[in-house]
């Protein structure tokens, strides 16, 4: 089955995900909040601010509505600004900023997802310049030469403004809610973006009609250049 570019580019991460092989400085960060790793907390101790702040690498925590509590991926690689995180158990996603861009070790694989620009999960702008429409396309695993793409239209509905505490830093915000529809169905995506520059610290995202959803929250944002 061909692979698309960002299908390559998980399975290259993965590749380098091993003990020996992870850079230094990932290896450390994944250290810092990997439950199974001595120099982590006690087994039942949070994850601290102080954890993260320490380990200085961009980190999401992400947790699948099936799941009971969430895991932190840290930052392991960058291909022009598609962000590979990577937990401590080699489980992948890819992100755009805040755009869930695909996944790997959660289940079932998303391959690629692309959207029509502007994209405000992807490029930041202040809610009231969110566009009324994005049009999503999502590339799953098929036995085909090419995987099996589906494709939508989603509007966005502005919510309440809120405060929201995302592992001890304070965030005030507006909640937009996203419906999206296509050929093969609905599905609905919720998210949090910043009141002043609309960057979308916690994003509820559809993986797909196997997956499901996704709760992520952007502990420490990608900084570093988009190349």
């Amino acid at each position: 089955m061909r692979l698309t570019v960002l299908a390559t580019l998980l399975l290259t991460a993965l590749a380098g995900c091993t003990d020996e092989g992870l850079n230094p400085i990932v290896s450390k960060a994944i250290d810092e909040v990997n439950p199974f790793h001595a120099s982590a907390p006690k087994p039942g101790a949070p994850v601290t601010r102080a954890q993260i702040d320490r380990a200085d690498v961009a980190t999401i925590r992400a947790r699948l509505v099936s799941d009971k509590s969430p895991t932190f991926l840290v930052a392991a690689a960058n291909n022009g600004g598609y962000i590979t995180y990577a937990s401590g158990l080699r489980q992948l996603v890819v992100m755009r900023n805040s755009q869930v861009t695909g996944t790997r070790g959660l289940g079932h694989d998303l391959l690629s997802a692309k959207s029509t620009t502007p994209d405000p999960l992807a490029t930041p702008m202040p809610v009231s310049q969110w566009p009324a429409l994005v049009q999503r396309s999502y590339e799953f695993p098929a036995n085909a030469p090419r995987g099996e793409i589906e494709t939508f239209d989603c509007r966005f509905e502005r919510g309440p403004v809120k405060e929201m505490v995302i592992l001890d830093q304070p965030h005030r915000g507006q909640e937009v809610s996203e419906y999206c529809e296509g050929p093969t169905g609905s599905f609905e995506q919720l998210h949090f973006a910043d009141l002043a520059t609309g960057f979308v610290w916690r994003t509820l995202s559809w993986l797909g009609p196997r997956q499901g959803l996704i709760d992520i929250e952007i502990v420490l944002p990608y900084t570093g250049s988009p190349r």
